[in-house]
């Protein structure tokens, strides 16, 4: 446990020396001071969970208390916002400091991150990278949110929001932004005279299902030298059962031609722009897709630096190409 301030001491001024493992002042991240660390295991030899060990720090510290003040319970419940306005998000992230990520998730902040297509995948994706300290997300999609797409997204849909058919790009900035900052809706769908605002970006995540579209946006994105990931699926009936892939394609250095993508070498099956897609494989694409984003940014260890994965649905295999570089 560590703790900030001076060491603490029991309601006569003596340091509480069964807490004491050392006293070294450090910095845990940017900004956060801590100096002393404290060890003091239960009775029972091991804390069952980390409320117990929470409970179990806050019960020694707050008996002494106590003794002066019998109103320091020290549980307030209270809601703790972002006081910073350039922090992305609107209450305070304490599940990085909780899990002891805090240096690893800053390695994603000030990031300007775009969304090429907020059907189910897309979505889903904008739900995984918005919990992230990116500081700009841009959503692209021109298309109305109708009642199909409520079954294939991210969270639960309302009635009203159905009723008031919004574009998909600026119903998922509404509902996002009642936790977060910087993310942006572009109400229109990725072409020549929008193309400038997908120059500025740091990465982009291409999830859309029309392949002369994708294979002109890659093309470009390679030309302009934006990482990006692409994503698709193939789904085939087969007495009457569903199969096929589900893909994710990383590109980080131009090449010659989008074809290597997978845009020729893999085309994803007719199921798919007939939009007959299943919500657990769009969160699946998006799942792979983010983890491949995170390791790009050096948050996950990337031993192997798949350009490409593909997971079969029916032998649940999952099988990669590797990036070649040159010597």
């Amino acid at each position: 446990m560590h703790f900030a301030g001076e060491y603490p001491c029991d309601d006569q001024g003596n340091p509480i020396e069964a807490l004491r493992n050392n006293s070294n002042r450090q910095e845990l991240a940017e900004g956060l001071w801590v100096d002393h660390y404290f060890s003091a295991k239960p009775i029972e030899g091991n804390y069952r969970d980390y409320y117990h060990k929470m409970t179990h720090y806050a019960q020694v510290l707050g008996r002494c208390a106590r003794r002066i003040d019998p109103g320091a319970i020290g549980r307030s419940g209270k809601l703790v916002l972002s006081e910073d306005p350039n922090d992305p998000f609107l209450f305070m992230e304490t599940a990085s400091s909780r899990s002891g990520i805090t240096r690893l998730s800053e390695k994603l902040a000030d990031d300007k991150i775009g969304i090429v297509g907020m059907g189910g995948t897309g979505s889903f994706i904008l739900d995984y990278v918005s919990k992230t300290r990116v500081s700009e997300i841009h959503l692209f999609d021109g298309d109305q949110f109708q009642q199909h797409n409520a079954f294939r997204a991210p969270g639960a849909t309302t009635i009203e929001e159905l009723k008031e058919r919004p574009s998909k790009a600026q119903l998922y900035k509404d509902r996002y932004s009642r936790m977060r900052r910087g993310i942006i809706a572009h109400d229109a769908h990725v072409a020549p005279d929008n193309l400038d605002k997908i120059a500025k970006l740091d990465f982009v995540f291409v999830a859309i299902d029309n392949s002369k579209t994708r294979h002109w946006l890659l093309a470009e994105l390679d030309r302009l030298g934006v990482p990006f990931i692409d994503v698709g699926m193939g789904i085939e009936r087969s007495e009457d059962k569903l199969l096929g892939v589900v893909r994710t394609s990383f590109r980080e250095t131009p090449k010659s031609s989008a074809a290597q993508s997978g845009e020729q070498d893999f085309r994803d099956a007719g199921e798919y722009e007939r939009n007959v897609q299943i919500v657990e494989l769009n969160a699946l694409n998006a799942a792979l897709a983010v983890i491949r984003w995170k390791k790009h940014r050096a948050f996950y260890l990337d031993l192997g630096q798949e350009e490409r994965s593909n997971y079969t649905i029916d032998g649940n295999h999952m099988t990669n190409r590797t990036v070649v570089k040159a010597d």
